[in-house]
């Protein structure tokens, strides 16, 4: 019939029929096979067992009784069976009894010995022989059969070769049958179907319909003859809007072209269909160029995904507006507007994008924002935009009752630079202030020029509280200033010009302006106090930053000349032993005297200067502790404790550099006991655990400062490696056995009962509050009724004269 027999359905049935049936076949047949494998196996494995077994009494008896001629009727009797060959009865001297063996009769073929590999059963059998009684020797009766496994394997192949010939020969007649069906009742009625399309398209128009049955095929081929004369008609009315149609696309096409927008007909997912000459000279390609690419490959804004959104989201009835940026062939970006609106094109939708490049409109709009938000000269903000910012953080620190700073900056010396140099120095002068200001401040600052000389900035989000934020503009002030101080060159001059800077502590006022007002009003204070400073609005904050700032600079010059001492307090149990002591830091100031950790310490920790304080306290505190034991100290002294504050602990090298100073000073873990916070823990739990657990493994003891202060969670006390508890001195003061510190200090001390910690008390002043811990279960103590803390050289005398008190 004109087709290629390659190209038949029935042979492409018939070989993939075939090719299914023999697989399944093979399949089935193989699983048989192998199951009947396994059974005939089972079976052969048993039989011979049992036959063994049948013999195994009288091999025995004969072995027993040295009975030549019942051994010759066992062996005999055994190779009487098909699968056994060789039958050998050996007595328990080692010696041959009886033996028979015969010729395997069948040879094996390559399948018969591809079937004996799969069966693979133990071809020689022994068997031991239990006798009454036995020779001196070590030599067991032993009866000795070889299997046939060729017989066997023989055997088992041929009824494997049946059955695989069965299998194919049912298989192939099935797929025949199915072949003959299909081709009956499927393929023959499409070949007739084919015929009579083809006479269709050739123009007889009056062809018989090839197929007429009652089924799927049949509605198939009457509603193919329904659509083709539906065709026929709908043809002739095609011809005539074709017509029609091209003088109006015609038309069409040639407004498209003219238009001075860009103007891109789009499919859904932004691919052109077409193009104006205005759209391919804004791209920069061709119209043959652009088509069957994406829009989305043009832009900058949207990714493939993105700019699809957009496009399904453009309404039929409504113009949509967006703007993007464009790239061109070039790589050129321009900013355009874009008006898309779907439409209807021969029951097809499409996207109709009109683009226009608003390049020149941008940059008016950014001249625009400049001139009204940014000052000309330097190119910072201007008064308008700083008090938008001001305002904006003022209701935002409220909300959340943080706190943000203004510091109000004037130029010292400005109008004597500008009227002797001329406004072109004064000017360049004023642009290198800026840019100097804008590389110190913090990034999150504004910096803005409110007019001639004078420059506002403001620091948003300084911190939580008053003394933070105040010690955090306190240095930003004097990095401004220290910046300030360098000279300038300028055009061959080098100028000198100091500033003077008020701060203003927000949302303390209730507007910008009175936020303005006051740094302001701090600023003309130190212009009356000589310029080339600064100074806070509020006096008592000025005071406390400036103390900040002076013990911070003096805990700079403590720790470069050595200006810090440790004084040990001892701690001691209710019989008057000292079993340890706390190591506590000194500051001796060469003008102010002794300072006591509350005068630093906070400045230390928020400046940082703890890490290398905190370093120091433990490689003196160990090296005391090296030397004290090198010379004696009481027996009941078991550690010395060094308090570590939590950015010391949480330092990488803090582990090795502990275990690296108890090495140098040669001591051992148990001498050593570091003391951290419960806050410590709680947020850095992990991190603590690891650690603390590295040192526990030298022997390292930890304890609890001021317990009870804190969260207090049971957490680090049950999976912490604690050893003792310090009740903080706020339980201990004042402490009454009928009080409700005494219930508080009762359950901390039942705890660390339950977990075996020590508790030690500080703070113990007086003898009630000794005789009531004494009372709830304390036993040891620290505080000035007991010794109040000690230098070095008199802790030693204190120890030593205990120690002869108690022998005494």
């Amino acid at each position: 019939m004109g087709l290629n027999l390659r190209r038949k359905i029935v042979l492409k049935q018939a070989r993939f029929i075939l090719i299914i049936a023999l697989l399944l076949g093979m399949s089935s047949t193989g699983l048989q096979i192998y199951l009947d494998l396994q059974q005939v196996r089972k079976s052969t494995t048993e039989d011979i067992e049992r036959i063994i077994s049948m013999y195994r009494d009288t091999a025995t008896q004969a072995v027993y009784n040295l009975n030549a001629f019942q051994a010759n009727e066992v062996t005999q009797s055994l190779i009487s069976y098909p699968t056994i060959y060789h039958a050998q009865l050996i007595d328990d001297f080692s010696e041959t009894l009886s033996e028979h063996r015969r010729d395997q009769t069948l040879s094996a073929s390559v399948i018969s010995f591809s079937a004996q590999q799969l069966f693979n059963l133990n071809r020689y059998i022994e068997m031991e022989l239990e006798l009454a009684s036995v020779n001196s020797g070590n030599e067991r009766a032993r009866l000795i059969v070889e299997l046939d496994t060729i017989y066997v394997a023989n055997s088992f192949s041929q009824r494997a070769i049946n059955s695989l010939l069965l299998g194919l020969m049912h298989n192939v007649a099935l797929a025949a049958i199915f072949l003959l069906l299909i081709y009956r009742f499927l393929s023959r009625p499409i070949v007739k179907t084919a015929k009579w399309v083809n006479e269709l398209r050739t123009g007889d128009k009056n062809a018989a319909l090839p197929y007429t049955g009652e089924d799927e095929l049949g509605d198939l081929v009457r509603s193919f003859s329904g659509l083709w004369k539906d065709r026929e008609a709908v043809t002739d009315k095609l011809t005539e809007m074709v017509a029609e149609l091209s003088e109006s696309e015609h038309f069409s096409r040639s407004i498209m072209d003219n238009a001075g927008d860009a103007m891109f007909l789009c499919a859904l997912d932004s691919t052109i269909f077409r193009v104006n000459n205005q759209g391919a000279s804004t791209l920069g390609l061709s119209k043959e160029q652009l088509c069957n690419t994406k829009l989305a490959d043009y832009s900058k804004n949207y990714s493939y995904e993105q700019y699809q959104q957009v496009c399904e989201g453009i309404s039929e009835a409504q113009v949509s507006t967006f703007e993007d940026l464009q790239i061109n062939a070039n790589g050129t970006v321009f900013p355009v507007e874009a008006r898309a609106i779907k439409l209807m094109l021969q029951s097809q939708e499409y996207l109709l994008i009109i683009a226009r490049d608003i390049s020149v409109r941008k940059q008016a709009e950014k001249q625009i924002h400049e001139l009204a938000f940014y000052d000309t000269l330097t190119g910072l903000p201007n008064r308008r935009l700083y008090l938008d910012r001001l305002t904006a953080s003022i209701e935002l620190h409220q909300a959340n009752h943080s706190f943000g700073a203004v510091l109000f900056l004037d130029l010292d010396r400005f109008k004597t630079i500008n009227d002797s140099l001329g406004h072109g120095v004064g000017d360049e002068l004023l642009n290198n202030i800026a840019q100097r200001l804008t590389h110190v401040l913090p990034i999150e600052s504004t910096c803005a020029r409110f007019g001639g000389d004078e420059f506002v900035i403001l620091l948003p989000e300084t911190g939580s509280s008053s003394d933070v934020c105040a010690d955090v503009s306190a240095h930003v002030a004097q990095e401004v200033l220290k910046v300030m101080s360098e000279p300038f060159s300028i055009e061959g001059h080098t100028l000198y010009c100091t500033a003077s800077l008020g701060i203003a502590v927000f949302p303390a006022a209730a507007s910008a302006q009175d936020i303005i007002r006051q740094a302001d009003t701090a600023l003309y204070r130190v212009k009356a106090m000589g310029r080339n400073g600064f100074q806070f609005y509020d006096p008592e904050m000025q005071s406390t930053a400036q103390e900040r700032l002076e013990v911070e600079k003096g805990l700079h010059q403590a720790l470069k000349s050595n200006q810090f001492v440790l004084w040990f307090q001892p701690q001691i149990c209710k019989d008057g032993k000292i079993i340890g002591a706390e190591a506590l830091i000194r500051w001796q100031h060469p003008e102010k005297g002794l300072i006591f950790p509350g005068g630093f310490v906070q400045v230390a920790e928020e400046s940082g200067q703890i890490i290398e304080i905190g370093n120091w306290v433990l490689r003196e505190g160990l090296k005391h502790l090296a030397q004290w034991r090198a010379n004696g100290l009481p027996e009941s002294f078991q550690r010395l404790a060094i308090n570590i504050s939590p950015m010391q602990f949480m330092q990488v090298d803090f582990v090795d550099q502990v275990i690296r100073l108890m090495d140098e000073f040669n001591l051992p873990g148990d001498a050593v006991e570091l003391e951290i916070t419960e806050n410590m823990l709680l947020n850095n739990f992990d991190v603590a655990s690891h650690k603390m657990n590295l040192l526990k493994g030298k022997g390292v003891s930890f304890a609890i400062d001021d317990f009870g202060t804190g969260y207090s969670s049971l957490k680090y006390l049950r999976h912490l490696p604690l050893d003792i508890l310090k009740i903080d001195r706020s339980f201990v003061t004042g402490l009454r056995s009928e009080s409700e510190e005494a219930a508080i200090v009762e359950v901390i001390l039942a705890t660390a009962d339950r977990l075996g910690l020590l508790v030690i008390a500080e703070g113990v002043e007086t003898i009630e509050e000794k005789e009531t811990l004494v009372e709830l279960g304390c036993d040891c103590f620290q505080g000035y009724l007991l010794s109040k803390p000690l230098p070095a050289d008199k802790f030693i005398q204190f120890s030593s004269a205990n120690a002869a008190t108690l022998i005494d």
